[in-house]
């Protein structure tokens, strides 16, 4: 099932997974770094700009963990190694036409199984786009698209951190806490909080 947060009250916006999973032991430390390959499937206008940013922003956020994030827009022609995730970029992800308004409703999710978090993430940049849009100043497309870029980053990351730990508990703080505002999105640094950084690194312990 998908269990998608509304949320209404002073902007908040959510990173949210859906389903239960359980909450895993902890290592104190991260592991050998392990690849994880995010294979991004756009069902719409996009920004190249936009989707490098996104990446990176992610890669550097689970870097802590011991996770190598890779990405590739559209289905690789040859198998890749290490941990697969596929990520839909849902509506449209730049911004370079009319601007969007603020709405209450998920950034992102991933669905579960019998309490299982699947290999499978959604990101809703229209919404994602709303938020980036209030937190503009200055109107520039690229400095935009940068913004867009590094939310959809920090909502990427927050839903690989529930797949691999395989969790769907949030933080108090954090990348991985349940909502998140315009300006936590766009601004300063982001990480994972500590208890969240050990959970991935026990899950790719055990082989996740």
């Amino acid at each position: 099932m998908t269990l998608n947060y509304v949320c209404c009250a002073f902007l908040i916006f959510c990173a949210a997974a859906s389903g239960a999973g359980p909450t895993k032991a902890r290592l104190p430390s991260a592991p050998l770094s392990i690849q994880l390959t995010a294979v991004v499937l756009p069902d719409g206008q996009y920004s190249q700009v936009a989707v490098s940013e996104m990446g990176r922003e992610a890669a550097h956020i689970l870097k802590q963990s011991g996770l190598s994030l890779r990405w590739r827009v559209g289905t690789p022609a040859q198998s890749v190694s290490g941990l697969l995730v596929v990520v839909k970029l849902r509506g449209r992800c730049d911004m370079d036409g009319s601007a969007s308004f603020l709405v209450p409703g998920p950034l992102g999710w991933s669905d579960a199984v019998n309490g299982t978090i699947l290999p499978f993430s959604d990101l809703a940049c229209d919404n994602i786009r709303g938020a980036v849009q209030s937190a503009i100043s200055d109107g520039s497309v690229v400095r935009g698209n940068v913004l867009l870029g590094r939310a959809m980053g920090r909502v990427l990351a927050h839903e690989l951190y529930h797949i691999v730990a395989d969790t769907s508990e949030h933080s108090s703080g954090g990348v991985t806490q349940a909502t998140l505002t315009p300006r936590q999105l766009t601004s300063g640094e982001l990480p994972m909080q500590r208890a969240e950084t050990e959970a991935v690194a026990s899950a790719l312990s055990r082989g996740r």
